[in-house]
């Protein structure tokens, strides 16, 4: 009986602790950037790089002392912008080499171009929930 009574305190610390882990906010915007550059710093000190250590000491400074979650939020929109932009005209130019009736080597190049762009878009998009 005693060891039952343990088992359901054990799942309910464990039900409770997890709970409290789950509400911890995620870091987000500049918080996020901070947090990236310091896990950055704390490998390449452990490493024992410090050319790498001294740049990324200088982009934690910059960012702690310039960061500002609205325009970081408005740059990657921004970024977001661009790169649609520029999808729409790489899709463009697909149509109009198949359209011309290009060789399929340039066709494929043109598609190529535009999986690129989609990646990079794919990759802004995801930095802008950071």
């Amino acid at each position: 009986m005693l060891i039952k009574y343990h088992t359901y305190i054990l799942v309910l610390g464990l039900v409770f602790s997890g709970l409290a882990w789950a509400d911890e906010p995620a870091t987000m915007g500049c918080a996020a950037k901070l947090a990236a550059i310091g896990a950055e710093l704390t490998e390449a000190k452990a490493a024992g790089n410090q050319h790498k250590v001294a740049g990324l000491e200088k982009a934690y400074d910059e960012v702690a002392t310039h960061c500002d979650d609205d325009s970081l939020t408005a740059e990657r929109l921004a970024k977001i912008e661009a790169l649609e932009a520029k999808l729409a005209e790489r899709q463009h130019e697909l149509t109009e080499a198949i359209a011309d009736g290009k060789p399929m080597d340039k066709i494929n190049k043109k598609r190529q171009k535009i999986a690129e762009v989609e990646s990079e878009l794919a990759k802004a998009r995801a930095e802008l929930s950071q």
